[in-house]
């Protein structure tokens, strides 16, 4: 399985970061991102990449074109690949896990999260359709130990997945990639609601949110505890700009 990581070159700082703390992971393929700020958004619309009314920032949409590029790229190769952002932080067994993990998905599998943002809930189901589960986090004490978990083994089993916010690393069947692309594009701003959320209605920001709209409907999965952890800092996120 290929692995890929999404860095800006105007960045270099973030990918050197990424390698020094996961020199102990697998053979991971920088994939330049797309920069956001060159973007000739008119010519993204006319490509029916994206909606005259996607209130994404530019930096949103670059990143979501990234990740669009690469389920291209999965489709078309006919394997699976695992894909990172530059904030990602694996954990010291991430290699073996995620290879046995997915070993025992079943074959029409299509994405797996191997991790998620902290700062808001994770929803997936204990027992296939018969118990929800909302797992929140504290996202403090996940920075405050994520150079110990770099070192640690983790034992970890996946469940099916209903919502989650972020994409720091996932994996992706063909198949996936091929209904990911039918479902979030054109990428748009569109209203999602979030049981995790008490309910709430929340208007769609990037690409994972986008994603979130549909993983109930695929065979999604996520993996508890996580094999891959993000200090999340959004001043610095590719969606930023």
């Amino acid at each position: 399985m290929k692995h890929y990581v999404i860095s800006l070159t105007r960045t270099p700082d973030r990918l050197e970061r990424f390698r020094r703390v996961n020199q102990h992971g697998p053979d991971i393929i920088h994939a330049p991102g797309i920069d956001g700020k060159t973007v000739d958004r008119q010519g993204v619309i006319q490509a029916d990449l994206l909606t005259e009314e996607c209130r994404f920032t530019a930096g949103a949409v670059g990143s979501g074109l990234t990740h669009v590029a690469l389920w291209g790229t999965i489709a078309k190769s006919g394997e699976p690949a695992t894909i990172f952002e530059d904030d990602a932080f694996l954990c010291q067994n991430f290699e073996q896990k995620s290879q046995q993990i997915i070993s025992q998905l079943p074959e029409d599998w299509e994405v797996i999260l191997w991790g998620q943002n902290s700062d808001a809930p994770l929803h997936y189901e204990v027992l296939p359709g018969q118990t929800d589960c909302f797992a929140h986090f504290n996202q403090n004490d996940v920075r405050r130990g994520i150079e110990e978990f770099r070192h640690q083994t983790v034992e970890t089993l996946p469940f099916r997945l209903k919502q989650a916010f972020g994409i720091c690393g996932y994996a992706v069947s063909p198949r996936g990639a091929h209904s990911l692309m039918k479902r979030c594009l054109p990428m748009t701003t569109l209203p999602i609601n979030y049981p995790s959320l008490g309910n709430r209605t929340l208007l769609s920001t990037s690409i994972d949110h986008l994603m979130n709209r549909h993983y109930e409907d695929m065979k999604a999965y996520c993996c508890v505890p996580p094999l891959v952890l993000t200090d999340n800092l959004t001043a610095q996120s590719l969606n930023r700009d």
